[in-house]
This record gives structure tokens, sequence and C-alpha cells, in this order.
């Protein structure tokens, strides 16, 4: 028999955000509410949180979207129509008191994140955009597990301003997604993101990228030479896999490749198609051409 006075059991983080309430079913005499517990994350100068509904971490997201500089009810119209299975209107405390949020579930952050494009949001918050595509969903699940972040920033913003920098000009130089510019600095210092790289490497993160957008280095220097890398030599049997990898390094697919493929991005496929005496030119740059000459021997 339960007492009068009795509390319903909670487990709550330091910051003391608790909610007495149950969200997963109706409360009876016999039967004790749960208190999902909102905890506290703070990420570069914003208040996130986690919160457990029913036993599973969500995540509130107008503080995510707003934090990023993007504008709410756009947002939360893509949530309703791309990803009704998993959001949820959860009561969670704040300093303003309880407030009802749509809140989203954590393991499905990552893809919601991965529906924006950098390229495409005002210029301003585009380094905003990619931190918290780069790093958001990893910290808000170790705050989940662990209470915090067990690997604290190595740099601060301040400090890696001049390789975002870099980067920015990387992707105007070549003409590539941010994604795959800062694939380049993950791949060449072994991190998952920039925030990773220990204060002696930034220099030559920095150095690095400069000379990828300064000095074509996209493609190997054996290319200028004419001669085809090394690395790119056939295997006396095909045992090479290229590996598609999600931003925490996981891999997410596999494609076996033949011994006679290599892989290049569109601007490397055009450089060395030309430096082996191929023409290369978009169809309507073609036909434009093509109309022009045949304008001249009427």
């Amino acid at each position: 028999m339960r007492i009068k006075n009795e509390k319903a059991p909670t487990t709550c983080d330091s910051q003391g955000f608790c909610l007495s309430v149950n969200l997963c079913g109706k409360t009876n005499m016999n039967s004790i509410a749960t208190a999902p517990c909102a905890i506290n994350v703070p990420f570069y100068g914003t208040d996130l949180f986690v919160v457990n509904h029913c036993g599973e971490p969500y995540a509130p997201m107008k503080p995510i979207v707003e934090g990023m500089g993007m504008d709410w009810m756009g947002q939360y119209t893509k949530l309703k129509q791309r990803f009704s299975k998993g959001i949820e209107e959860i009561s969670i405390p704040t300093a303003g008191g309880i407030q009802k949020m749509i809140c989203l579930a954590l393991r499905k952050l990552a893809a919601w994140l991965n529906t924006i494009s950098p390229n495409k949001v005002k210029a301003e918050i585009r380094d905003r955009v990619i931190r918290y595509q780069n790093e958001c969903d990893d910290v808000l699940y170790e705050y989940w597990t662990k209470g915090q972040v067990t690997n604290p920033r190595k740099t601060n913003t301040d400090e890696r301003t001049p390789l975002r920098d870099a980067v920015n000009l990387l992707v105007g130089k070549k003409g590539i997604m941010y994604p795959e510019a800062y694939s380049y600095v993950h791949q060449r210092f072994n991190v998952a993101s920039i925030d990773e790289l220990a204060p002696e490497l930034l220099p030559l993160a920095i150095e690095y990228v400069h000379k990828l957008a300064l000095d074509g280095e996209l493609l190997p220097r054996q290319l200028e030479q004419g001669k085809a890398p090394a690395s790119w030599s056939l295997p006396a049997e095909s045992n090479r896999v290229l590996l598609y990898l999600h931003p925490n390094g996981a891999v997410a697919q596999s494609l076996p490749l033949r011994e006679d493929q290599i892989v290049l991005t569109l601007n490397d496929f055009t450089e060395l198609a030309r430096r082996n005496g191929w023409v290369v030119m978009r169809k309507e740059d073609m036909l434009e051409k093509m109309t022009g000459a045949i304008k001249n021997l009427q």
C-alpha cells in the first residue's frame, strides 16, 4: 500500500531539473509516476536539453534551431512533415516554469541536422550550422549517457576561426561543399571534428587547407608531372573497398572497387581528363560554341 505523502522516485542531474508526471501511461493505485529529467547541456553559449521520455532520450528542438540562428517555424513544419514518428510534445522544466516543447528523439537528430545545407543558409550563420552538424548530437548523447562531455575541447572557437576562414577559402576556390572541405581535415589529422584538433596541430591544419585552396593539391602532386600516383597502381587482386562514413566515424555503407577504379571528385576528374588531352565542358557551353561556329560559317 502506498504511503500518503510518498514521493515518486526521481533520478535527476546536478542541475536539479525534474518533473514528476507520468508521460508513458495512466497512473493508478498500484503504479508510481516516473519523473523524466531534463538535463541541461551548455553548448556554445546556448542551453540545450536532453529529456527522458519513456526511457528514451529526446531533445527539445526550439533551443537547437534558434541556437543555430535559424527560423523555428520553418523547421517545425519540416519536423512535422518528415519526422512525425520521432517527435513528441513533452513538458520541460525551464527557468520560466514548466513549458511544453516539441522534442525529437535523439536517435533522429543527426538525420534532421543533415537535412540542412550549409551552402543554402545565410553566410553569417554558416559556421554555427556546421558546428551544430559536427558536434551537437554527440555532445547531447554524451551528456545523456555520462552526465558530461568526457573529452573536453582542446581548442576554443576563437582559436579555430582562422581554420574556418581557410575552409571558406577552399570552398570558394574549388567549388566544393562544406562537408567535403571539412572531411579533408578530418581525414588528414584523424579527427571526427575540428574541435578535436590539439592546439599544436591547428597551425598545421590551417597551412594544409591553404595549400589545398591555393596550390591545387586536391589532386596528388604526381599528376602535375603527368604521372599517376603510386597509390593508384593496380593491386594483384581486387581487395579495395570504398567506405561511406557517418560524421561520428561509423561506417554507414561500403562499396567494393574494381582493380581499374579510382575515386575522384567531379572537379578532380575534369582536371585529370583535361591534362590527358580530353575536352571537357558543360552541354550548354558546347551548344553555345557550336551555335557560334555555325553562325561564323554562314
